[in-house]
């Protein structure tokens, strides 16, 4: 038999008002029925209720092919099959039959055994598929079985003509064409749904491990605030993502000197954080043997180049305050700190030292570079992430740091960090941040 054109593109249309729905169904407070690999009571109702609707309108849409009559009815309690197993789909086909009987539409018994058989197949397939949603190959074999079944039975059992291999393939592949074509839309829309669920609740447990991860990397830093004989001390760290690669670290030495670090892991998130917390855990270690911080910043540098898979590198500032104030410090690629006065001649950034990052070159000489603090200054480090800060394509700036810190240079070390931290913020308004915003304050304050 010839499949006639316009005869193919009613029984498109019916399939596709089943597809739109079954969209609109996946979206809706019911998309549960068909994201669940078990089926509960209500999923099996609801399923035969969708099924039985379906059902009765393939028979509304059928349309005569010669001799026989084909509609996408069976569709019905194949879908509630799938979905919810061999009693969706049994009650889908004795919900479709009664509303079949309801609307006048001739009942054939042939026609019953199908229905029945073709719901109860479709549950069948959940079940070798593990109650999980049959791929695409095994709908068409599941499309095939449909059609054969669809053809084959007729009011006396087996049609004769099946024997027919011609006139079975074509009366097959006749019922299998709008079958197959109906199923393989539904499956793909049940698949997405499914796909875009396990990607939902991927992102939710990856971003539940980022925050834990970023409570971790926050809480093994020092406290923000610190206080020792003649020094005052406040530091923040804000990631630009979950984790970040900045890290500021300050330990009281037993001399009463004061060990501080700031740097500056390239790249971002959990590398970045895995490189920062391992610096900090070697410059802890080697300040116990050193005191000067060109050597410590050497180590870092040997560290980061004996691990030949590393391709990143590390600017960093690492110095010593001793109680009179005076500064030993190296600068390792990094912002040069600033420094706040209260001589009058307001605030500052010091001159860089021209140290390359540590973990670029092996013969890196790294030079120290001292100033004296006087009483009320206030040393500052930074990470790029307040310079480089970003309102559109114009950065925070440096003379924008410092115009900010000489309108704030009475306040104290923790002030001047919350100030700072304001006014980037308000820079970069809702635009992301691009870096992690790190900052450093140390207040030299003698007693008299």
């Amino acid at each position: 038999m010839v499949f006639e054109l316009e005869r193919l593109v009613e029984l498109c249309d019916g399939v596709a008002v089943i597809s739109l729905i079954a969209y609109f169904l996946t979206r809706s407070r019911y998309a549960g029925v068909f994201l669940s690999k078990s089926f509960s009571p209500f999923s099996v109702l609801f399923m035969a209720l969708i099924g039985g609707f379906f059902y009765a309108y393939g028979i509304l849409t059928g349309v005569g092919i010669g001799p026989y009559f084909i509609s996408i009815q069976i569709l019905g309690p194949v879908i509630a099959g799938l979905i919810a197993g061999i009693p969706g789909g049994f009650l889908a086909g004795c919900l479709g039959l009664l509303i079949q009987v309801a609307i006048g539409h001739p009942v054939e018994p042939s026609g019953c055994l199908v229905t029945l058989l073709c719901g109860v197949i479709g549950g069948v397939f959940r079940l070798l598929n593990k109650n999980e949603l049959i791929r695409i190959p095994h709908v068409c074999i599941l499309g095939f079985i449909i059609g054969f079944l669809q053809f084959g039975i007729g009011d006396n059992g087996i049609r004769a003509d099946i024997l027919d291999p011609g006139e079975m393939i074509e009366g097959i592949l006749d019922i299998f064409l709008p079958t197959i074509a109906g199923l393989v839309i539904f499956v793909f829309i049940v698949n997405n749904l499914r796909i875009e669920a396990e990607n939902t609740r991927k992102s939710y447990q990856i971003e539940g491990e980022l925050q834990a991860a970023r409570q971790i990397q926050l809480g093994s830093l020092p406290q923000k605030t610190h206080e020792q004989n003649t020094l005052k001390l406040s530091a923040s760290l804000i990631p630009a993502s979950y984790v970040g690669g900045d890290l500021y670290d300050y330990l009281e030495l037993d001399d009463n000197s004061l060990y501080f670090a700031l740097g500056d892991v390239s790249g971002k998130g959990v590398p970045a954080a895995l490189l920062m917390s391992s610096t900090r855990m070697l410059l802890r270690s080697k300040i116990r043997e050193t005191r000067d911080p060109c050597a410590l910043v050497s180590e870092v540098n040997r560290s980061f180049l004996e691990d030949g898979d590393c391709k990143q590198f590390i600017t960093l500032i690492v110095g010593i305050i001793r109680p009179d104030g005076v500064v030993t410090y190296c600068n390792a690629g990094h912002p040069a700190p600033f420094l706040i006065t209260q001589s009058g001649a307001g605030a500052y950034q010091e001159e860089s030292d021209g140290n390359l990052p540590a973990g670029v070159l092996e013969e890196e000489k790294f030079m120290c570079h001292m100033i004296s603090l006087n009483p009320g200054d206030i040393l500052m480090v930074v990470s790029d992430g307040v310079t480089e800060a970003e309102h559109g394509e114009e950065f925070f700036g440096v003379e924008r740091t410092i115009e900010v810190l000489n309108q704030i240079t009475f306040k104290s070390p923790d002030e001047i960090v919350s100030l700072l931290n304001t006014e980037v913020k308000a820079w970069t308004g809702d635009q992301p941040m691009s870096d992690d915003c790190t900052i450093l304050a140390i207040g030299y304050y003698p007693k008299k």
